[in-house]
């Protein structure tokens, strides 16, 4: 598939919940080797402008948001959504000066940019200007209605989670997706990883204790949404003599894996449950996104050490195959 083309997506880049209007965040990201950076203007809307300030290059997202406008931290120039230049207080106040931009959609708890030089028609499925070449445009309409990133009715969203990995996306992709089909991944025990900051809380081991000894992960479903999407649904099948007393339960997972850079990969990793009230995800804490980086650090570890050949023949890994080959 050619440079140019693979642009030609709507990139889902950062979860809705990453980017608090009331606390002033920013997100920056990289695209394609590009850098950028998320923030929300002053009436909530998404800006995403080149990481990089017009006057001195300094990065933008090291800065403050002010007033709705990414401040620079070294000079304080103030940038607009729109990437206007709208404050120069160390200089005389120049006209018309940009910083590059992305145009910006939010939808299903996720914020998209258009990476391609072409023009978006339309947003079905989030996917090319040719969606329907690539995508079953039945599944995903558009409109304000929920879409292919939003979980089924009886899902609760419990968690949402990003990590980088040190391999292309294309590998990323191909693994995860072959992981998933296989389910032949021993997970790995709490005890015997070394300690990190998500491993700290006790009901997260508890938790995945219970999960690891009752069930046996079965996956369900698995697609491929180019241009570098995974929806799976996984089966929580309860073992002999498990807990649960013999009712299978549901997860819907959502992969995003972005081409940040050469060699470099950001996951976006959403979990969702069909077995927990609405509100239960507010009510332990950081319990799920720990568990949710836990689960993730796993599958980026079986990623890494490349021990999973990708020779599982799926739809899923057909579609990215032909995707990934541009036919």
């Amino acid at each position: 598939m050619s440079f140019a083309r693979a642009r030609d997506y709507w990139f889902p880049v950062c979860f809705s919940s990453a980017l608090r209007f009331d606390k002033g965040a920013s997100v920056p990201f990289d695209l394609f080797d590009v850098p950028w950076v998320l923030f929300r203007g002053k009436s909530g809307d998404v800006g995403c402008v080149k990481d990089e300030c017009c006057h001195r290059a300094c990065p933008l997202s090291l800065g403050k948001v002010v007033d709705g406008r990414i401040q620079c931290p070294y000079h304080g120039w103030e940038y607009e959504t729109s990437g206007e230049c709208v404050k120069m207080p160390s200089c005389r106040f120049l006209k018309n000066v940009y910083s590059d931009s992305l145009r910006v959609i939010e939808r299903d708890g996720m914020i998209f940019v258009w990476a391609g030089e072409s023009d978006p028609e339309d947003f079905i499925g989030a996917g090319s200007a040719n969606a329907g070449e690539s995508w079953d445009e039945d599944v995903y309409e558009a409109g304000e209605e929920a879409g292919m990133f939003t979980p089924r009715d009886g899902f609760v969203t419990m968690a949402e989670v990003t990590a980088d990995v040190k391999v292309d996306s294309n590998i990323v992709l191909e693994r995860l997706l072959d992981i998933t089909e296989r389910a032949r991944r021993v997970p790995v025990s709490v005890k015997n990883r070394q300690r990190t900051p998500y491993e700290k809380a006790d009901a997260t081991k508890l938790i995945s204790k219970v999960l690891r000894i009752g069930y046996e992960p079965m996956p369900q479903s698995v697609v491929f949404k180019p241009s570098c999407v995974i929806a799976s649904t996984i089966e929580l099948r309860p073992k002999l003599g498990g807990a649960g007393g013999g009712k299978p339960m549901l997860v819907e997972q959502l992969h995003v894996c972005l081409p940040a850079k050469p060699g470099v990969t950001r996951v976006l990793f959403r979990m969702a449950f069909d077995f927990v009230p609405e509100g239960a995800q507010h009510a332990a804490g950081d319990t799920w996104n720990n568990l949710a980086m836990q689960v993730l650090q796993e599958e980026l570890e079986d990623v890494r050490s490349g021990s999973l050949k990708s020779e599982t023949a799926s739809a899923a890994i057909d579609t990215f195959r032909i995707f990934k080959n541009g036919a």
